[in-house]
């Protein structure tokens, strides 16, 4: 089974569609695939990828940490999927913004842009105002700045994927547990799992240095002064401090791993989320979104053959059921987990560095998930 799966990796470093990954498969809760390939880092500080080497997994942070956060303060009675935005931030309000709920933020319906720099403001006030980016000041400016923002779309009515939804999201589980998203995290979620755990990884050259190998480099920027290791690659996070909604938490495969099997287990009747929750999360909900929409709460599910991302298809490839759900990261991370057909594929890279222009992935990812599937289910 594995002869396939190795040479399809290989052509990915061949091919220069990432510099290192980690791919692990489970199929009825077994793993049955789990290797690392390639360098952590191009260039003289290279060092081989390992098993528990850490990637910056970017947006997986939305359902992995955030969502599942949300899940938890949602099952324990601090939130309702369904409270107006406004409860937790009464300045999130007036006209259409006071329809959007909590609900809308999870399916990226809720009428918010994408994205906006807003690092680049919060750059200009460190050239005046040394120590001011990512400190506890620079969050609550990025807060400010998402909370002003203008919808494009009334609450409901399209489906746009949405950074700064999920930046808003952070400040409601925030705000409704009383503490820091990251350390909610870890009491509640991370605290449960094996070493080495997932983690957020605040803004520190300390720490960065600490790490050193343990983690993939992620991307060369000139305005983060060289290539990025150790600290998170999204610009607005970082402006953040290292801890936001959307992006911020580094983990291993298996610590990925681990936190999908939080979700698994519950729908399965044990574990840290209430059953229902779990299932309800993973459902796609198609009652209350646009027609266009293929989103569950807080995580993806396979796209119309018309969106996917190369060619014409979902990044899941051609044969994960549609019960599937999974969800991407900007820097080369991916999960699809496919409940009818007990698989999971989970793919950590870090197809960023040295640049993002580096787009290779859209298409080798479908690939991937297609020759592991037929590896797996018809071996």
């Amino acid at each position: 089974m594995s002869k396939k799966i190795r040479e399809k990796m290989a052509q990915g470093l061949a091919d220069e569609v990432f510099p290192g990954a980690t791919l692990l498969v489970a199929h009825r809760n077994e793993i049955v695939f789990h290797e690392a390939f390639g360098v952590n880092e191009l260039g003289p500080k290279q060092s081989k990828i390992t098993r528990d080497t850490y990637f910056d997994i970017a947006s997986l942070t939305k359902p992995l940490a955030t969502a599942a956060a949300t899940a938890i303060l949602f099952q324990q009675g601090d939130l309702a999927l369904d409270d107006p935005l406004k409860r937790f931030i009464p300045k999130f309000s007036g006209g259409d913004k006071d329809q959007v709920t909590l609900v809308h933020l999870l399916t990226h319906s809720s009428g918010l842009p994408d994205w906006k720099p807003y690092f680049k403001e919060i750059a200009k006030r460190e050239a005046v105002e040394a120590g001011f980016l990512g400190s506890p000041e620079a969050k609550r400016a990025v807060y400010q700045m998402a909370h002003q923002e203008t919808l494009i779309a009334r609450p409901g009515k399209q489906s746009c994927y949405s950074d700064i939804g999920f930046i808003l999201l952070g400040r409601v589980v925030e705000k409704a547990a009383g503490m820091p998203l990251d350390d909610f995290c870890e009491r509640k979620i991370f605290t449960h799992l094996d070493a080495p755990a997932p983690r957020f990884i605040r803004n520190s050259a300390t720490t960065a240095q600490q790490l050193n190998d343990a983690v993939a480099a992620t991307e060369d920027l000139a305005w983060r002064k060289g290539v990025i290791r150790g600290i998170v690659h999204d610009d607005n996070a970082y402006a953040m401090g290292g801890v936001a909604g959307h992006a911020g938490v580094f983990a291993t495969a298996f610590g990925v791993y681990q936190l999908v099997r939080l979700w698994l287990d519950a729908i399965s009747g044990s574990g840290i989320f209430n059953p229902k929750i779990a299932a309800r999360f993973f459902r796609r909900q198609q009652e209350r979104l646009p027609e266009s929409s293929s989103w569950a709460l807080g995580w993806d599910t396979p796209s119309p053959a018309s969106q996917g991302e190369a060619k014409g298809l979902s990044s899941s490839g051609r044969f994960f059921s549609k019960k599937s759900v999974g969800h991407l990261g900007y820097t080369g991370t991916s999960i699809w987990i496919d409940p009818e057909n007990h698989l999971c594929v989970i793919l950590l890279s870090n197809r960023v560095h040295p640049s993002h222009e580096n787009k290779k992935i859209q298409s080798f990812r479908p690939e991937l998930h297609d020759v592991v599937f037929k590896e797996v289910l018809e071996e």
